[in-house]
């Protein structure tokens, strides 16, 4: 999963438990709990009005293409590894060629008429609109895997890889501003949701997805060599993150944090790689006084832009399998020199890591 965690369904969280382990003050306002309540029960239906109003077929045609650049620069590196022998990267490339890529929205809309909706029966509403998920739910049994269907809504500001479906799912929600732009450059787009899709990307190949075939079977497709080799890098990564400071004396807790920072380090990688791929026969110029490179780097940073009181900061260093939004920005432009050559950085200076990290 990658940018936002998955939003838990704060319309059935109580004040006092949110104030508690979460620090929150107040119940959200009304219409946004209601709006999350339509969301979880008639997502589809919300969702297709959504992507009416706010996503354009060229939208989902240009993050589309920028899906495809970022296929090609994993494929490379792929191709160039030195630490992995030909024949498990036969079968890495085997996966990543029939990765399937879903964008915005589903090819198919869920018929959501059978559910009557009343303006004056809230209660109804929502058990009626339950009933109608869990007869659809268990009228899947006995019947073949449904490979078009998403495990989010449209509207959602979220994305995530299925290592069983061997699929990667950018919902239209998050191709939205200010996370996707289709008025700005190429660096920010690039910078924040191109490397979401590096990172969903990323996950069919981390310390989870990695022990998935290209059909979704749990399988292990690696040399043994290799998979040490793999490990190895990946304790690097591990190693780094388990000395940052969450809050108080906590620390993160990296062997959980494992697989998102992995993916948040290659995702990041491969969209640098994409983009200067997909401008290479472009001139390219300062906007705002920042060279492109510097944008590239300023566009991943705002997708974190976050601010976390200290109870759910001590929640999620427990709980959440996704590092802070800090360090999920800071720990992965460290290891890269791309960005201390943007930024003039020096030896010795807190963004320079003398032993960088990484695996893909």
């Amino acid at each position: 999963m990658r940018r936002i965690s998955l939003r838990s369904s704060s319309t059935r969280i109580s004040i006092s438990n949110g104030k508690t382990l979460h620090g929150a003050q107040q119940l959200r306002p009304r219409w946004k709990r209601c709006v999350s309540l339509v969301d979880e029960q008639l997502g589809e239906a919300l969702g297709q009005e959504f992507v009416r109003r706010a996503f354009s077929p060229d939208m989902k045609k240009s993050t589309l293409e920028m899906t495809q650049y970022i296929e090609a620069a994993m494929r490379q590196d792929i191709q160039q590894l030195s630490w992995m022998s030909p024949e498990t990267k036969k079968h890495a490339l085997e996966k990543l060629d029939t990765i399937v890529n879903k964008i915005g929205y589903p090819n198919k809309w869920r018929d959501y008429s059978s559910v009557q909706v009343k303006p004056d029966d809230f209660l109804g509403n929502e058990i009626r609109a339950t009933v109608f998920e869990s007869k659809r739910q268990l009228a899947k049994i006995g019947k073949p895997v449904d490979r078009d269907e998403w495990g989010m809504t449209p509207p959602t500001v979220n994305a995530y890889y299925n290592p069983q479906m061997n699929d990667i799912n950018f919902p239209a929600g998050v191709l939205e501003p200010p996370l996707y732009d289709p008025k700005m450059d190429d660096a920010p787009n690039y910078g924040n949701t191109g490397s979401t899709i590096g990172h969903e990307l990323t996950h069919g190949f981390d310390d989870q997805g990695r022990q998935f075939d290209a059909k979704g079977n749990l399988k292990d497709w690696w040399t043994d060599k290799d998979a040490q080799e793999f490990n190895k890098r990946a304790e690097c990564v591990v190693n780094q993150y388990g000395q940052y400071v969450t809050v108080d004396d906590l620390k993160i807790n990296s062997k959980l944090t494992e697989g998102e920072d992995v993916a948040d380090l290659g995702g990041t990688i491969l969209a640098y790689a994409a983009w200067k791929a997909a401008t290479k026969n472009e001139q390219l110029h300062d906007i705002q006084g920042f060279t492109p490179d510097q944008r590239f780097f300023i566009g991943l940073a705002q997708w974190a832009c976050e601010n976390r009181r200290p109870e759910d900061l001590r929640v999620r260093t427990l709980t959440d399998p996704h590092s802070p939004g800090k360090y999920r920005i800071n720990g992965v432009v460290v290891n890269m020199p791309e960005f201390q050559e943007a930024f003039s950085c020096k030896a010795g200076q807190p963004m320079v890591k003398e032993n960088r990290c990484r695996v893909w």
